[in-house]
């Protein structure tokens, strides 16, 4: 029976895209362009770094997130969403409240008259409620798509089931302690913010990323099918960055001490190496050859392809003929700063645990997993996947593609290295350290380069 699903509601996209430009992206540039050039920094320094953390997960991410989901897994489980303002509601409260919430929390530290400043603090309140009714509304009508699913599409689905609850556990999570800053006391709410990121970064958008990655990669990249194994690992996941995440929380417990926070967040890194050792995802990045499915998933093993077109033939490994770029290169980044980004975290964490002290702090692990992993994965995805989206069978610039892939890596190096480097260097290293810095600041504008390209891109294509 045909199913009528809605179409792509592309303003996701675009919300997404400009948010991140002229929000998230422009205020980090702003930041590192400061620090690299040694100018001075803005009055209201901690409140930059907020709206600009919150602008990139919830702007630039999460409506992106919440735009291909919604269109993509509605059909996965065959589940139609009803009505098409539905999906217009989600868009108008979601980037709404953000825009509200943003540009009250941001403009309030420059007010000096007492009732203005009341009116901001008001409308962020009220921004804030708003942005998270939308995403609210977003979680419902995932777990509607998840619970109406025939019993087909659920042993379909029960791969990847772990890792699409460990999202929606890690979105509510974040979603709530945002809410929570209408109640809390700003400096409490301070330390609830920065663990609910670690809590989003984790449960959320590593597992939404992993859960498409398995699903699609087998299409994109001729990825082996996934592993029934790989679902029991991801309830272990869940279990382990729960604890984790639980003993590490801001509010003291005595029954939480048992756990060692430190142990166990290297137990969750350990085991996202396994997943993409397992997956295979590692093995098609390193050993392409070695680890490429021998018969692509749709078609019969034992059953030879007869080639109708001997002059037109799909490029080794893909399913594509060329028509979407390289768009490989960005997903195979995306993966590599991963590792980077593990292996930061956890030389970190092996130092704490053995007493002993390490120069480099949180930065470089969050931006090489924010910047390298996730925006590099949404770079090379949306120019493989929302074409088909738009109902297009290709990209309108192919070398956009690649000039996406070489900005945005441009950009992840240049933000992330001059933070591993110690500044006290003498000599040549004082030289080196001068370098990165300029590099540093100029990282935030080559990021944002490499998402105009990726707009013009996918617009030309819309419009095609």
């Amino acid at each position: 029976m045909k199913q009528n699903h809605q179409e792509f509601q592309v303003g996701f996209i675009w919300w997404a895209i400009g948010i991140g430009i002229f929000g998230g992206f422009m205020l980090g540039a702003h930041i590192a362009m400061q620090i690299g050039f040694n100018l001075s920094l803005p009055r209201a320094l901690d409140v930059w770094i907020q709206t600009h953390g919150h602008l990139q997960l919830a702007g630039w991410v999460g409506l992106f997130i919440i735009g291909v989901s919604l269109h993509f897994i509605p059909r996965m489980t065959s589940v139609p969403i009803e009505k098409r303002s539905t999906l217009k509601i989600i868009l108008f409260l979601t980037v709404s409240g953000i825009l509200i919430r943003a540009n009250s929390e941001f403009w309030a530290p420059y007010v000096e008259n007492e009732k203005i400043l009341k009116f901001f603090t008001l409308s962020s309140k009220i921004g804030n409620v708003i942005e998270f009714l939308g995403t609210l509304l977003y979680l419902a009508l995932l777990l509607k798509s998840f619970l109406k699913a025939t019993e087909f599409k659920r042993k379909g689905f029960n791969l990847v089931k772990p890792y699409f609850i460990s999202f929606i556990i890690g979105w509510l999570i974040y979603w709530l302690v945002q809410l929570f800053e209408i109640f809390l006391d700003r400096y409490d709410w301070l330390a609830w913010n920065k663990w609910s990121i670690d809590v989003f970064m984790r449960l959320s958008l590593f597992s939404i990323s992993f859960a498409f990655s398995i699903l699609n990669f087998p299409l994109y990249i001729h990825l082996a099918p996934p592993r029934k194994i790989l679902k029991h690992l991801g309830y272990v996941y869940i279990l382990i960055t729960l604890i984790y995440e639980i003993s590490s929380a801001p509010i003291y417990y005595e029954a939480l001490q048992i756990f060692d926070s430190n142990l166990f967040a290297i137990l969750s890194d350990v085991l996202i190496l396994s997943l993409l050792f397992v997956s295979g995802i590692i093995g098609r990045v390193f050993l392409p050859d070695l680890y490429l499915a021998k018969s692509p998933f749709w078609r019969r093993d034992g059953i030879n392809e007869v080639i109708t077109n001997i002059e037109k033939k799909p490029r080794k490994g893909y399913s594509d003929y060329g028509e979407f770029g390289k768009f490989e290169l960005l997903i195979y980044s995306a993966y590599i700063w991963l590792l980077i980004s593990l292996f930061l975290d956890l030389l970190a964490r092996c130092f704490t645990l053995f007493g002993l002290s390490i120069h480099y702090g949180d930065d470089p692990i969050r931006h090489s997993f924010l910047l390298g992993f996730i925006t590099l994965l949404i770079l090379g995805m949306a120019q493989r996947m929302l074409p088909g989206f738009m109902h297009k069978n290709k990209i309108a610039h192919k070398k956009f593609v690649f000039l996406t892939f070489l900005f945005g890596n441009i950009s992840v190096i240049s933000r992330v290295l001059p933070t591993l480097i110690p500044h006290y260097l003498s000599g040549f290293g004082y030289i080196v350290t001068k370098f990165l810095l300029i590099l540093f600041g100029l990282s935030g504008f080559i990021s944002i380069i490499s998402l105009i390209f990726l707009f013009l891109n996918l617009r030309s294509t819309f419009k095609g």
